[in-house]
């Protein structure tokens, strides 16, 4: 998995985009229904769990509990739970930076990655303390943001280990500010400067 990040970082943008129409097509198949009544999704959708688990990526909507107050915040957050607290969790929220980066930061993760032998899942061994002292994992410090459970208004995608290259280049991002859509290329700017 590692290689494939490799590449991207060589990559000139209309080569990304090309690459971006495989992640559609995932994105298509596990997630336009993610607002559809219950029954239905746990019959058709094996993807939606209802739980954060350490070092799994989760994509989902979230509105965010002070967003009045913000500068801006992602709707559609696509994390990885790094801590779990009884109200929430801290997650890397790969949309807080650009694609190049995610390439770089998701390269530096793949160093971390483990399975489950009783279920055969794959995880990422990072947590927080990591972050902050692991210089190949700078690029998620821009990302941390605690989610409060009570403020998640979807259904919650768990992306598995073979889908995680594809759907980190997905320009799924939905920032707002204020009630409205906030321009991405200035977010990722700003997280530059907190790497």
């Amino acid at each position: 998995m590692a290689s494939l990040f490799s590449d991207i970082i060589g990559q000139k943008p209309e080569e990304i985009e090309a690459q971006t129409f495989n992640s559609l097509e995932w994105f298509q198949k596990n997630v336009r229904d993610i607002r559809r009544s219950p029954d239905k999704l746990l019959k058709e959708n094996q993807n939606f769990v209802t739980r954060f688990e350490l070092g799994k990526m989760y994509m989902f909507m979230y509105d965010a509990k002070r967003q009045d107050t913000l500068k801006y915040y992602d709707y559609f957050p696509l994390s990885i739970c790094l801590k779990r607290y009884p109200t929430g969790f801290l997650g890397a929220n790969l949309h807080y930076i650009a694609p190049k980066y995610r390439a770089l930061l998701m390269d530096a993760m793949y160093q971390y990655i483990e399975t489950d032998e009783t279920t055969e899942e794959a995880y990422f061994r990072v947590r927080y303390p990591m972050i902050k002292s692991i210089s190949r994992l700078r690029w998620a410090r821009p990302c941390l943001k605690q989610y409060q459970y009570g403020y998640i208004n979807s259904r919650i995608v768990e992306v598995q280990s073979e889908a995680m290259d594809m759907v980190v280049m997905l320009p799924s991002h939905k920032f707002k500010s204020k009630g409205t859509n906030f321009n991405a290329n200035i977010v990722h700017r700003e997280s530059l400067g907190k790497t």
